[in-house]
Parts: structure tokens; C-alpha cells; sequence
């Protein structure tokens, strides 16, 4: 019996890759649908009209689907830095493209804690070292429109994608329902929010380099 054209096995680069992108477009679906706990590997296939054998030839978990998503979004990021950022609004662009790019920052919330940890090294890896060149982008574009040396750049980087994960697990705070919350400790809930708070740290990270 023929099988649908989409369970078909993708043979050729384009269509394995066109698979990919319908996959993890269905990830995205099945997040905005049921939230981060409620999808399943079975709900994700269903949704991208795929079997769960053909899942499973594209990712091992769930976990390893969302790391792909944190790449993709990241990488939206990044290109919007490179594109958006000038001398004079490179700390605005800064905070604002992660905050306005779907699904950045609760990715980045759930990255380091929940999902990496359940990756498998040779995914993870190859994830990692994506990021890793991203930053590298993000330091060059510091370097371009500040004049600081690369040392300093590539520092700034890594400390500010540090400071963007402690705004963004914040964020996922402020924007948690109030019900039950005792009403002194609602300013903690509410007014952390990533732009903020991220945005504080941004302006002292710029602050704190020196031109070449």
C-alpha cells in the first residue's frame, strides 16, 4: 500500500529538510496549544502528519525538538542584532529583538535546567557549538559599533547572554497568574520582567568596555 506523501521517507537534502522545518513548526503549534509539559512526541507527530518512527529519525525527545527551536530562534536574534543594531541603539536593539522574537525567552528560561540536561551529547554538541558562533556574531557586532577590543566583545557576550537567562526565568515569573500570590510579594512577580531587568544589565555591560 502507497504511504501518504508525507509519511513518505524524505530521501533527497531539500525534502529532509523541508520535513525539519514541518516538525518543528508542529513543535511550535503543540507549545502554543498545550504549553511546554503538554506535548508529547505522539502529539508532535500527529500534528506534522509524520509516523513516530519518522519522529524519532529527526529527534530523540521532545527536549532535543526544543533545543532545535532555541537554535532557530536564536538565530533569529542574532541576524536581527546584525541588521537592526547602530552606534546609537545598540542597547535598545539589544533588549528588545530577544523580547519580541516568538518563543526566545521561554526557551531560554527552560535551556540550561530542563532541556539540555536531557539531550544526548552528540545533539547537544552540535547545538552548542551554533551558539557558540552566534555569540561570536553578537561580539562582532559589539566590536563594530563600540570600537572594543575582541577580548572584551567576546566577554561581553557571554555575560550578557548569561544575564539575558536570569531575565528571562524572571520574566517567565512576572508573567505568572497572581491567584494565590500573597499581595506583598506581588511587586516581585510583576515588575521583574525581562525588559527591566535585562535592560539594566545591558547598559552596564556597554558601560564597562573600553575602545581599542
Amino acid at each position: 500500500m502507497a504511504l501518504p506523501e508525507n509519511r513518505k521517507r524524505a530521501r533527497s537534502d531539500d525534502e529532509k529538510e523541508a520535513r525539519r522545518g514541518a516538525i518543528l513548526q508542529a513543535t511550535r503549534v503543540m507549545i502554543e496549544a498545550k504549553g511546554f509539559e503538554g506535548i508529547t512526541m505522539n502529539a508532535i507527530a500527529q500534528e506534522a502528519a509524520v509516523s513516530k518512527g519518522t519522529l524519532y529519525l529527526y529527534a530523540a525527545s521532545k527536549e532535543e525538538l526544543l533545543l532545535a527551536l532555541f537554535v532557530d530562534a536564536m538565530e533569529q536574534v542574532v541576524a536581527r542584532i546584525e541588521a537592526e543594531a547602530t552606534a546609537d541603539t545598540l542597547a535598545d536593539v539589544l533588549v528588545q529583538v530577544p523580547a519580541t522574537t516568538p518563543l526566545f525567552l521561554p526557551l531560554l528560561a527552560r535551556l540550561f535546567a530542563v532541556i539540555e540536561k536531557n539531550v544526548a551529547d552528540e545533539p547537544l554538541f552540535e547545538n552548542k557549538r551554533k551558539m557558540r558562533d552566534m555569540g561570536m556574531r553578537v561580539a562582532s557586532v559589539i566590536v563594530r559599533l563600540t570600537g572594543a577590543p575582541l577580548d572584551q566583545a567576546r566577554a561581553a557576550s557571554m555575560t550578557l547572554m548569561l544575564a539575558m537567562r536570569g531575565a528571562a526565568q524572571s520574566d517567565v515569573l512576572a508573567r505568572r497568574d497572581l491567584t494565590g500570590i500573597p499581595e506583598d510579594l506581588h511587586p516581585m512577580f510583576t515588575k521583574e520582567n525581562f525588559v527591566t531587568g535585562y535592560s539594566v544589565a545591558v547598559r552596564m555591560i556597554l558601560a564597562g568596555l573600553t575602545r581599542s
